[in-house]
């Protein structure tokens, strides 16, 4: 076409960029907004540079994905009893991170967020009614988190795979663990449950008197002995169960703590 245009004015044109009269062109090509001249337009960009066009095109998505992995494998948790305290306080905050076997980083001592084991779930549901509601404020260490969707436990692990000889002293309520006190802070530096209803759950408690732990089993503690339902009570903690552990406590700030609690 440009051709025959400047053919008829005498020349000859063999260099873009070239003039064209805009009665020649039709409405699309008139402005570059035009949605009949998009897809020509992509379609050229693309042939012109695939890598580039692929480049850019990952970073503008990438907010997404990252948003996705970070939900998935970062995650706040509050507290919501007292049966870490004084460690953990009631409405502490904390930046967990849940990347996958978490048991494998664990060390004894570590805090970690766990999900129920069955035992543990059976005793919800027996103090709820069945309605999964805590009645009374014995520390189970979870509830409805209103920071996360899926409520977690968060306990000490005290006793690991192949520990023997793991006994609770029926006094004092604290646990031996290969002949030796368990390890943590003193658990003695919290306030009790008024109505000692943890003295209920430890009558029949799962968690008195194990020989050995198996090789996918740990032990698990609160820090409040008179108020925390732990492995004392349900018993063992599949390793599979635990999901998470604190790397950070953010809230409230005078209480900021990098590092696991």
């Amino acid at each position: 076409l440009h051709q025959q245009m400047w053919s008829q004015r005498g020349k000859k044109v063999t260099d873009w960029p070239v003039e064209v009269e805009a009665g020649l062109l039709s409405d699309a090509a008139l402005t570059r907004f035009s949605p009949g001249a998009f897809f020509p337009r992509l379609r050229s960009l693309i042939s012109r540079d695939a890598a580039a066009f692929v480049f850019f095109l990952s970073i503008a998505a990438a907010p997404v994905p990252l948003a996705l992995i970070g939900r998935e494998f970062i995650s706040f948790y509050e507290i919501p009893s007292a049966s870490m305290e004084p460690t953990l306080q009631k409405g502490d905050v904390l930046l967990v991170e849940k990347l996958p076997r978490a048991f494998d980083r664990t060390k004894r001592g570590d805090v970690i967020l766990f999900s129920p084991p069955l035992s543990l779930q059976e005793i919800i549901a027996g103090r709820s009614g069945g309605s999964g509601v805590k009645k009374s404020g014995i520390g189970l260490g979870s509830g409805v988190n209103p920071l996360g969707g899926q409520s977690l436990f968060v306990k000490r692990v005290v006793g690991l795979p192949g520990d023997t000889d793991i006994k609770m002293d029926e006094a004092t309520k604290d646990v031996f663990v290969n002949g030796m006190p368990a390890v943590g802070p003193p658990r003695d530096l919290c306030e009790d449950e008024p109505l000692r209803l943890i003295d209920t759950l430890l009558k029949n408690g799962k968690g008195k008197d194990i020989e050995r732990l198996g090789e996918d089993e740990a032990y698990v503690l609160g820090d409040c002995k008179d108020v925390s339902v732990d492995s004392r009570v349900f018993g063992t903690l599949p390793k599979d169960n635990i999901v998470g552990r604190p790397i950070a406590r953010i809230l409230p700030l005078n209480r900021f703590y990098l590092g696991s609690p």
